[in-house]
């Protein structure tokens, strides 16, 4: 995605001194929206899932359970979920939580059990 530089009327030696700034403003801004770059093992990471899902989305949810996974051991435990929320998941949302997601019964969430049990609620 580019972005055109308006012309600007002024004298010859100034233009491409402006050019050059404007330019590197613009980079810099679109850097800024663009967010923080996710890990590559999880950005290329493909994963399945029961309902179709947007690449946004998938992107979404991917970063949300980068978010969760305190300790980056590619999986959330209940402990994990406790301390992302805050206090703000009650142990019974918690326990519904894991019984919907949790498909291999570990007593953790995968990274695609948690992609599976987020596109159902969409």
């Amino acid at each position: 995605q580019g972005f055109e530089l308006p012309a600007v009327p002024m004298s010859s030696g100034m233009a491409p001194c402006l050019r050059r700034l404007c330019a590197t403003v613009l980079a810099f801004a679109s850097m800024a929206l663009a967010g923080p770059t996710m890990d590559p093992k999880y950005a290329n990471m493909v994963l399945s899932t029961p309902r179709p899902v947007e690449a946004g989305q998938m992107m979404e949810y991917k970063q949300d359970f980068i978010d969760v996974d305190f300790n980056k051991d590619d999986v959330m435990d209940a402990q994990e979920v406790r301390a992302h929320f805050k206090g703000g998941i009650s142990i019974t949302e918690m326990y519904q939580f894991f019984l919907d997601s949790d498909s291999d019964m570990s007593g953790t969430i995968s990274l695609q059990e948690y992609v599976n049990y987020a596109a159902m609620l969409n």
